[in-house]
């Protein structure tokens, strides 16, 4: 997050400095930078709980993709503001950006594998807003699809800093799991993800946290600790901000019995509040 804070600033001044300098092919190439720059301000603001000045990020990201030369841009702004929506509780909104955007970029059969990814990241940024609205059968047909289309592709990608592929897609299944309070079938799922080493550390970390998360669930706190103890040593920095994380573990800390345990360790290393 650190190096992110001090890189960003510079970044963007030094894009727009160039889309304004150059013109053509230059200035389109700037405008792409300028709009990922953006983005991942936008996804950098909502992990630090910045929902508001991330949507507006978003949008200065949306305007410049439309000026830049990568025709993808665009959908992954689509993509990056549903979540955000989500992030702010405007769950039917994130639903219809993501489903619109995925109707729009529907893939052919001779599509290539990051247009396939593509969509299939909008499907489950769609299942993401609808588990919340308490939508199980949307859930499971965009899941379908999701799934689908990863095992069309075959392999793990990443795309744009996002992943896709067979791993992602059971990543997110049990997630939906978590969400819907089935902690027995998402651990059993989760045995089964394929290739974790695939996913970039915070989706490892947030797999993890979903492990977690279920075993509490189940009553299972030591399942729960050694699950959030891994989420911590994969993205040690990452935790300290993530909300669910922070909250689960003030959870357990509340239930141990002993003052000195892993659990109230790791609470103290996040800095939460007695």
């Amino acid at each position: 997050m650190g190096e992110i804070g001090s890189l960003l600033p510079q970044l963007i001044r030094d894009a727009k400095a160039a889309a304004r300098t150059h013109g053509g092919s230059q200035a389109a190439a700037a405008q792409s930078v300028l709009a990922e720059a953006y983005q991942v301000a936008a996804t950098t603001l909502t992990a630090l709980g910045k929902e508001d000045a991330a949507f507006t990020a978003l949008e200065r990201s949306m305007e410049a993709a439309r000026h830049g030369d990568d025709p993808h841009l665009e959908t992954v702004g689509f993509s990056s503001l549903a979540w955000v929506l989500t992030k702010q509780g405007r769950l039917a909104d994130a639903e219809r950006v993501a489903t619109t955007a995925a109707e729009r970029i529907e893939p052919k059969f001779r599509s290539q594998p990051i247009e396939l990814a593509l969509w299939g990241i909008l499907l489950l940024r769609a299942a993401t807003a609808a588990v919340r609205l308490e939508r199980r059968d949307t859930v499971r047909d965009l899941l379908n699809m999701a799934s689908a289309a990863a095992a069309r592709i075959g392999t793990d990608r990443i795309d744009y800093a996002t992943p896709f592929g067979p791993t992602n897609a059971g990543v997110a299944k049990v997630n939906f799991l978590v969400e819907m309070g089935e902690g027995s079938d998402a651990l059993r799922v989760a045995r089964a993800v394929p290739d974790l080493a695939s996913l970039p550390p915070t989706w490892r970390a947030r797999f993890h946290v979903d492990r977690a998360l279920a075993y509490a669930d189940l009553n299972k706190d030591d399942g729960a600790c050694q699950a959030l103890l891994t989420a911590e040593h994969t993205a040690p920095e990452w935790m300290r901000y993530h909300s669910t994380s922070r909250r689960l573990v003030a959870e357990l800390r509340n239930r141990e019995r002993h003052r000195t345990s892993p659990i109230t360790e790791l609470a103290d290393r996040l800095d939460l509040d007695q």
